[in-house]
């Protein structure tokens, strides 16, 4: 499997991880809004004036009032965690989008410096073309009966 699937694979695993802590967080949530909807039905207003029953339900009223609090404590230790979790996830591909950057920009690198070698050879290539071209010039030249470089000399003295 190459590089990008493994990539697409692991954020599609990223994904139903935080679909599942999605769906536990509404569930908690679902619980705090039964909780609260079972304070909603205890009567505050005229608590202070009654007798025993009342006690039970000041005394179930505290009790769900305990229960709310604890689930709000959960709800926020656990969205808080999450959190953590989403910006660690959030870092790490940052980092690893950084380091593929980096290894693309070497890559770049890599093949300019590879494009001036082969622009230097090329150019080598001419001038070697080019002074094996003047050198078969000048034998050339010097078979077709022009003096070489003896004769030459000796029709220069010859002339003094």
């Amino acid at each position: 499997m190459d590089e990008k699937n493994k990539n697409l694979l692991e954020l599609a695993k990223k994904d139903m991880e935080v679909s599942e802590e999605i769906g536990g967080l509404r569930s908690q949530i679902t619980e705090i809004e039964n909780t609260m909807n079972q304070l909603k039905q205890f009567p505050f207003g005229n608590i202070s004036g009654q007798s025993a029953p009342n006690n039970q339900i000041i005394q179930q009223s505290q009790q769900a009032t305990s229960q709310l609090q604890q689930q709000i404590q959960n709800f926020r230790n656990q969205t808080q965690q999450q959190k953590q979790q989403a910006d660690q996830q959030l870092r790490q591909a940052i980092q690893n989008a950084m380091n593929a950057l980096s290894q693309a920009n070497q890559q770049i690198q890599a093949h300019q410096v590879l494009e001036q070698m082969s622009s230097l050879i090329d150019q080598t290539q001419t001038q070697l073309h080019q002074m094996t071209q003047q050198s078969q010039n000048m034998i050339s030249g010097q078979q077709q009966g022009q003096p070489s470089g003896q004769s030459q000399q000796n029709m220069l003295g010859q002339s003094h």
